[in-house]
């Protein structure tokens, strides 16, 4: 089989690959190499799991910490906007007579 591949590096390769599979196999009788291929796959796989949780962690985060830049901007701006018609007009009647008697003017 080995005499088969046509370089002399992919046989070297070849023969610590079946040495390899052998040492598996040895261990483990039933699944050799495949049960450590498995294993290696449920370990990338909560890993990912695991990754795909912190990222939406850390979105969750973000989205919090920038609502209460948020909230302090709608409270800042909604109390610029309750005044009563009565206030609005006050407000501009106090701002005009002040302009007016302005001593610069």
């Amino acid at each position: 089989m080995l005499q088969q591949l046509p370089a002399a590096h992919l046989r070297a390769e070849a023969a610590n690959s079946l040495y390899y599979e052998a040492q598996c196999r040895t261990r483990d009788p039933v699944y050799g190499c495949v049960g450590i291929i498995s294993s290696l796959h449920q370990q990338l796989h909560s890993v990912e799991s695991q990754l795909a949780k912190t990222k939406a962690e850390i979105a969750v985060l973000d989205s919090l910490a920038q609502q209460p830049a948020q909230i302090q901007y709608n409270e800042v701006e909604a109390s610029f906007n309750n005044f009563s018609p009565e206030q609005d007009k006050a407000a501009a009647q106090k701002n005009h007579s002040t302009i007016i008697s302005s001593p610069f003017m």
